[in-house]
């Protein structure tokens, strides 16, 4: 049985409780693209993570997605757990995404955006695949606006009928353990006919934001040439919450991604300054906010989820003399 615990303080007194579990971060790969747009990567994969936590490895790999459905999806990803001992504790970071995952035999889950940490323990021996969508494109494949899904994992049954849901469950749940991945894929191509087109006010809207990463709202608004509540609520249906909520969550994913390849002398000052914090106190508080933890514990360890969407800084200003 897999456990999602939706508070990370409420799941660290859980682990404390019983005796420890092993701490991971939901993976991102590690190469950019620069655009909203279908990948273009040809590769078999496109990321591969290991993480070791006592006697558990957690190993992670992305794969690219075909056009059409690369227009919706980020990437495909697999994730296993060997070893023994613990459950492994996997943290996953707010990241505006929306994701859904099959873990082993169980109903698939959609794994809505959250604003907080989401803990997955995951036993040895557990086998993960999932889709994720790129910022804002989920709903027109799921059918419901993403505000429906805020900090929650649901059963994909409780969006779709029971023959949607066969479709895409018996592929996935009668492939080898290898073919998983491209039987989801498939089964997700069958659904391309049905998906609603995407808001192209919050797709622009989206990168908008990731090229003006310090502006305000008004400023947004008058770019688009839509009042400020109109786009909040469009905002919002399509990517779970609204406009400025993404801008912090973005610059958030900005920091990871470059905490990630910073030099070994590059101070918490200075990736403050880069990821576009007002200052050091500024990216300790929200640090906290969306890991409900410490600066020094997080980064360089957790990983950017939204490198491939070519929405966060890739890197360091340069050092000064």
């Amino acid at each position: 049985m897999i456990h999602l615990t939706h508070n990370y303080g409420q799941a660290m007194r859980e682990r404390e409780k019983t005796g420890g579990a092993h701490d991971s971060q939901r993976d991102g790969r590690g190469c950019l693209a620069r655009q909203i747009a279908p990948l273009k990567n040809t590769e078999a994969t496109t990321a591969y993570r290991e993480t070791r936590a006592g006697d558990a490895i957690s190993k992670y790999r992305e794969y690219p997605v075909s056009s059409p459905l690369n227009d919706h999806l980020m990437c495909l990803w697999r994730q296993s757990i060997t070893g023994s001992g613990d459950p492994y504790a996997h943290r996953v970071l707010p990241d505006g995404c929306v994701d859904i995952v099959f873990i082993d035999d169980e109903r698939p889950l959609v794994v809505g955006p959250y604003v907080e940490c989401l803990i997955a323990r995951l036993p040895p021996g557990a086998t993960v695949v999932g889709a994720r969508f790129h910022p804002g494109r989920a709903s027109g494949l799921l059918g419901h606006p993403a505000s429906t899904l805020l900090n929650q994992s649901i059963p994909l049954d409780a969006l779709w009928n029971r023959s949607a849901c066969s479709q895409l469950m018996w592929p996935v749940s009668n492939a080898t353990s290898a073919g998983k991945i491209t039987a989801l894929e498939s089964a997700l191509m069958t659904r391309m006919p049905q998906a609603a087109p995407l808001d192209p006010t919050v797709t622009t809207a989206v990168e908008w934001l990731a090229r003006h990463p310090e502006s305000s709202m008004e400023q947004l608004s008058q770019s688009i040439g839509m009042s400020s509540r109109q786009l909040r609520r469009r905002f919002s249906a399509a990517v779970g919450y609204g406009p400025k909520i993404f801008q912090e969550i973005l610059r958030f994913q900005g920091l990871l991604n470059l905490a990630t390849g910073a030099r070994e002398q590059a101070g918490l000052a200075q990736l403050a300054a880069d990821a576009g914090y007002a200052d050091q106190a500024h990216m300790t508080r929200e640090v906290h906010r969306f890991s409900d933890t410490r600066p020094t514990n997080l980064l360089g360890s957790a990983q950017c989820t939204v490198c491939l969407s070519g929405l966060v800084r890739t890197e360091l200003s340069p050092q000064r003399t």
